[in-house]
């Protein structure tokens, strides 16, 4: 028979139990395994696992590697097991399974709808509503019942602000996950729910041409700060016809462009063997293209948009600069002759 030592140390050379789709160690799967209360104490304590929420567990050393879309994920299949049947995953949760661009990183709060409850609640993991899903409201992913794209993106346009309506509605259109027409569908069938006035002004604001939060947030602030709406994914054409660049934003009756510069930008574009600073170097070399076209050029970052005011009187010099630049310097007629005489 082994002691204890030896029986721990056979324990620990077992492979660890976990379900097929996330990593997850439920705590009746880790007993069927062979594993005891104390073994899984002795774990948790040991940050050998962490605890995803009560009864399962995830291996440390996993989720550091994990995004936070991921880890809302795993709290998801954690937590659904532990609701009721007639739930139907919605809003943000809805959103991390549909692949939707969100305002905020995801909490560890679960949302979910159930038609079936007799009211709405809110715990520390798990937030649910009361509120009617026909059948053509959800669809399975991943073994959950999930609103559709058009539900979920109305649902968290309603309910969150008008920002993060707008982000998550330029994320699915972009990603061709919904069309404009299916979201106006959806505001329609629920008028009288609340949220939907606000709603219904995402859908019509929304753009498929934002392409990352930050372009949504861009023209969010561009828009509360009653500037000129600029065309998305503006095209720059030179004197020959020739395409110089493509620009975040563009206001062609100003003569100014507008580019944010995300944090991920200069990742993104990079060559094999390249730094972001090779990048950043292309970047100059780009804007100085579209300089020698006469256009004024402004520029903000992620940080800038927590300065809203700072942005929009950034963007509002450079429009005036652009305008002032494309109107005719006109002599006045007296100036004109005492020039003469």
């Amino acid at each position: 028979m082994l002691d204890d030592t030896a029986a721990n140390a056979d324990r620990s050379r077992r492979i660890e139990p976990e379900t097929a789709r996330s990593g997850l160690i439920a705590r009746q799967e880790a007993f069927a395994k062979g594993f005891n209360a104390d073994d899984i104490k002795r774990r948790v304590s040991r940050h050998e696992w962490t605890v995803v929420r009560p009864g399962a567990y995830l291996q440390a050393s996993e989720l550091p590697s994990l995004a936070p879309t991921q880890r809302h994920l795993l709290q998801i299949d954690a937590e659904l097991p532990h609701v009721s049947e007639d739930a139907v995953l919605s809003h943000l949760s809805a959103a991390c399974e549909h692949g939707i661009d969100l305002v905020r990183e995801p909490s560890k709060t679960v949302q979910v709808t159930n038609p079936s409850g007799a009211t709405g609640h809110r715990r520390p993991l798990l937030h649910t509503r009361r509120a009617a899903i026909d059948d053509d409201e959800w669809v399975l992913l991943r073994g959950h019942r999930v609103t559709t794209v058009a539900r979920t993106v109305v649902d968290i346009a309603r309910t969150c602000s008008f920002e993060e309506g707008v982000a998550a509605a330029d994320s699915a259109l972009r990603r061709g996950l919904v069309s404009s027409e299916e979201l106006m569908v959806a505001v329609d069938r629920a008028p009288r729910r609340a949220g939907m006035r606000r709603a219904r002004r995402v859908v019509l604001f929304a753009d498929a041409g934002a392409e990352s939060v930050g372009e949504s947030r861009s023209r969010v602030l561009i828009a509360h700060a009653r500037l000129p709406m600029p065309v998305v994914q503006y095209r720059i054409v030179g004197p020959a016809d020739n395409l110089v660049a493509v620009s975040d934003f563009g206001w062609e009756e100003f003569g100014t462009v507008g580019e944010f510069d995300g944090a991920g930008k200069y990742y993104r574009g990079l060559r094999p063997g390249e730094s972001p600073g090779d990048t950043a170097f292309r970047e100059k070399i780009r804007e100085d293209r579209i300089r020698d076209t006469g256009l004024q050029v402004v520029r903000w970052t992620w940080e800038d948009l927590d300065r809203s005011a700072e942005v929009a009187d950034r963007i509002r010099r450079a429009l005036d600069r652009g305008l002032r630049a494309r109107r005719p310097c006109v002599v006045p007629n007296d100036r004109t002759e005492s020039a003469s005489a």
